[in-house]
């Protein structure tokens, strides 16, 4: 079946003003040059083991939208790197839950500082119109996550 999806005039200049935005925001800044470096793929695991209370590989599978494999591999190396723990459910030894670890929280209150400042450092009407558009660019963000979930 055809994708009849119709497209927004400006849709695309919206993400190619969000990819310019992550990029100035990368977290491969000098600034922070001594935290555990990560890939795209272990910063998408991390986030999503902050963002949800001890989650299992497979929802972070589906929120993520990564595949089962790549987030068993990001898993061993944010293990080695001594940013995630696993546990396992009492009774349960097959349920896996991830917990980030006391490094792992320190290293995200870095980021999210070094993101304040960078942030901060705007105009005061920029940052304030950005703000107030927090709210719908979050929901543009989940209903991205949507329909990966009704996939699974």
């Amino acid at each position: 079946m055809p994708d009849e999806t119709i497209v927004t005039p400006g849709l695309a200049d919206l993400a190619d003003v969000v990819v310019e935005l992550a990029r100035h925001l990368d977290v491969r800044s000098p600034e922070l040059r001594d935290i555990v470096p990560l890939t795209g793929t272990e910063v998408a695991v991390i986030r999503e083991i902050h963002r949800t209370p001890r989650p299992t590989p497979s929802r972070i599978a589906v929120a993520t939208g990564l595949a089962r494999s790549n987030v068993s591999t990001a898993l061993r190396t944010l293990e080695a790197r001594g940013l995630v723990v696993r546990e396992h459910a009492d009774g349960d030894r097959r349920t896996v839950r991830l917990v980030a670890t006391p490094l792992a929280d320190e290293h995200l209150a870095r980021i999210k500082e070094f993101w304040a400042r960078r942030l901060g450092a705007v105009p005061d009407d920029v940052r304030d119109a950005a703000l107030g558009a927090l709210p719908a660019l979050g929901a543009l963000a989940e209903a991205l996550v949507e329909p990966r979930a009704q996939d699974s």
